[in-house]
């Protein structure tokens, strides 16, 4: 319980930080992207404006464009020169178009990789979308109509990707080994918070250990006097009654002796290898009386020469368990079956009976210690809610697993995987 608590809260702490994580990385990935297509439509901009000043009526076709966005005034513009001016229009393409619509000029920048009919079919695209700028197979453009003809502008955006993929990568990494980094303190900080929980866990064991041990005494010497009344008074209903109580309180107590014992691990000093298949099979052959006084149908499958290395009264307190509750809980002249297959490399025993079944609401719950879900019938048939409990504290004790399904109308199978 307390390991499943720590892993609960390493996991819930690291999922909490990779989404932080992951948030402030798209984040920073949205806004590093929008920040370069920015960039490269004013790289496109300012290409038209510095071509555009060195043609004769620059100040025409310059107030043309502004009048084409209305969102920026017309402003004295003088073209700037940059160290880097040569690479960005290596990366510029163009079609120009006369006023008839058809064109004028392409420019291709003798790039490789792009050919005019290529270049064509993108401008042809735009002019349809008639959009004055955005995104178009990996290009930025620029679409600027004039009555004088109409001119669509490529820039190349793969190095502004290539740069935020690179970022992206990078970011990644880092927050991978940061999470691996901070992964050591957590788990360290899960023990710290564990430890309370722990040492409250080892009380109530010791206590439950402790307790069990000092009325098992007292309840010995009451059973015993109530008996030797019994035979000197035999139709006393009031020694009736205490031996009737005596009987449950010595279940309890043997029940919480067991469950303590298990948390203890001490029964794993009795592990040695033994015939499974044997142990299963002369349990399930101790039920058959019972089974024929409750007319209910009894059947088994136990494979022969399977062994396992375990505590075999352990095993055989498991079967017995699972077998009690399956005639207690199944309904009048219903079926119990019990089998024991292999499955791969483990062992698979399952216990099967016909009833009501057990309710979604609760199987999550059906393993804790002192839950019954009919407290009257429980009461009847003698239970407390501790049986299951020891049951699977006994598989987990064989690093096994104990499962239970059920449709809550007409069946209850409980499954054991053993090693």
């Amino acid at each position: 319980m307390i390991k499943k608590l720590q892993q609960r809260f390493i996991l819930l702490t690291m999922s909490c930080i990779g989404f932080i994580f992951l948030l402030i990385l798209l984040i920073l990935n949205i806004s590093m992207t929008a920040s370069s297509q920015k960039r490269g439509f004013n790289l496109l901009s300012e290409y038209v404006r510095n071509k555009n000043i060195d043609k004769p009526h620059a100040a025409k076709h310059y107030t043309e464009e502004e009048n084409l966005t209305p969102d920026k005034g017309p402003t004295t513009f003088k073209p700037r020169r940059r160290p880097n001016d040569w690479f960005n229009n290596m990366r510029i393409f163009s079609v120009l178009y006369d006023s008839a619509g058809e064109v004028k000029a392409i420019s291709t920048n003798n790039n490789p990789n792009l050919s005019e009919d290529d270049l064509l079919a993108l401008a042809a695209t735009i002019l349809k979308k008639q959009k004055n700028k955005g995104k178009i197979a990996g290009f930025l453009y620029l679409y600027i109509p004039s009555n004088e003809g109409d001119s669509v502008y490529f820039l190349d955006y793969e190095p502004e990707r290539e740069m935020s993929m690179q970022l992206w990568r990078v970011c990644l990494w880092v927050g991978l080994a940061g999470m691996l980094i901070i992964l050591i303190p957590v788990i360290f900080l899960s023990r710290w918070i564990a430890k309370p929980v722990q040492l409250a866990f080892d009380r109530q064991k010791q206590f439950i250990a402790d307790a069990s041990h000092e009325l098992k005494t007292p309840l010995t010497i009451i059973t015993t006097n109530a008996e030797v009344l019994e035979s000197t008074l035999p139709d006393n209903k009031w020694l009736h009654y205490i031996l009737e109580q005596s009987t449950r309180m010595k279940i309890l107590i043997n029940s919480l002796l067991d469950l303590a014992r298990l948390d203890s691990g001490t029964e794993k000093n009795a592990f040695q290898n033994f015939d499974l298949s044997k142990t299963v099979r002369r349990t399930a052959l101790s039920f058959e009386n019972l089974a024929y006084e409750y007319k209910k149908k009894y059947d088994w499958d136990i494979a022969d020469g399977l062994s396992l290395y375990g505590n075999e009264e352990n095993i055989k307190q498991l079967v017995t368990i699972l077998l009690d509750n399956a005639f207690k809980y199944s309904d009048a002249k219903g079926i119990v079956t019990i089998s024991l297959t292999r499955s791969a490399d483990k062992k698979l025993l399952i216990v099967h009976n016909t009833g009501n079944g057990i309710d979604k609401k609760d199987l999550k719950h059906i393993f804790e210690r002192f839950y019954r879900i009919d407290s009257s019938r429980s009461r009847q048939s003698g239970g407390y809610g501790l049986g299951l409990s020891i049951a699977e504290s006994i598989v987990k004790n064989h690093k096994g697993q104990i499962n239970v399904k059920s449709d809550g109308k007409s069946y209850t199978d409980f499954c054991i995987l053993l090693p």
